[in-house]
């Protein structure tokens, strides 16, 4: 059964999980947010790419409106909960300004494979150590680490729509799989730059 949902496209993909913040500044928006904080409703955010509202979202929470200004614009925080398929758009619809979608949610597989988190596991601590990242990997979710791994807005977006945690975090490997060794590439290209003009000690060859 569908349901209906306030939508505020932008060009982004938020997960489920993830907090965004927003700065809220067009009138439509403004009396999205405003509706929305005030009935405690939520809002969808689908993704707005090469010129067009995407089929696949994020059903969005409110969590606090974090500063307002004499214009009305905002600061707002939310977070991601989970994603939707976009079933109608209603670009104009009376008494508001913003549009309304017509959504089914999309349910989720959490099947995962422990051997698939593991070699994930190894394979960001591989990549964050290339790129001198510090950070503790606590979780190898695909929707907490997906915006780390440098994908494209539309690779992100082909995630989205992947309703098995394990196939998405098959797809996060294969992309590791081609990020790192270019990485490493580029690592040593860096260094051979970085070595031209200097006196090179070569190794006495015997022949």
């Amino acid at each position: 059964m569908s349901i209906r949902l306030p939508l505020f496209p932008l060009s982004i993909v938020s997960f489920p999980g993830e907090p965004v913040n927003l700065h809220i500044f067009e009138p439509r928006y403004k009396q999205l947010i405003n509706e929305c904080w005030a009935e405690q409703k939520t809002f969808g955010l689908p993704p707005f790419i090469d010129n067009r509202v995407m089929d696949y979202g994020t059903e969005m929470k409110i969590l606090e409106i974090s500063k307002r200004y004499p214009d009305g614009e905002m600061d707002i925080k939310t977070l991601g909960l989970r994603t939707f398929k976009l079933v109608n758009f209603h670009k104009t619809v009376p008494d508001k300004l913003y549009s309304i979608g017509e959504v089914v949610f999309h349910k989720d597989e959490e099947n995962i494979d422990p051997n698939i988190q593991k070699e994930l596991k190894i394979k960001m601590t591989k990549l964050f150590g290339h790129l001198g990242i510090k950070k503790e990997l606590k979780d190898v979710q695909s929707f907490a680490i997906a915006h780390y791994i440098g994908l494209s807005l539309i690779e992100q977006y082909n995630l989205l729509t992947i309703s098995s945690e394990q196939d998405r975090q098959v797809l996060i490997l294969r992309h590791l799989e081609k990020i790192i060794p270019v990485i490493i590439r580029a690592q040593k290209i860096r260094e051979q730059i970085k070595m031209n003009g200097h006196f090179k000690n070569f190794p006495k060859l015997d022949f």
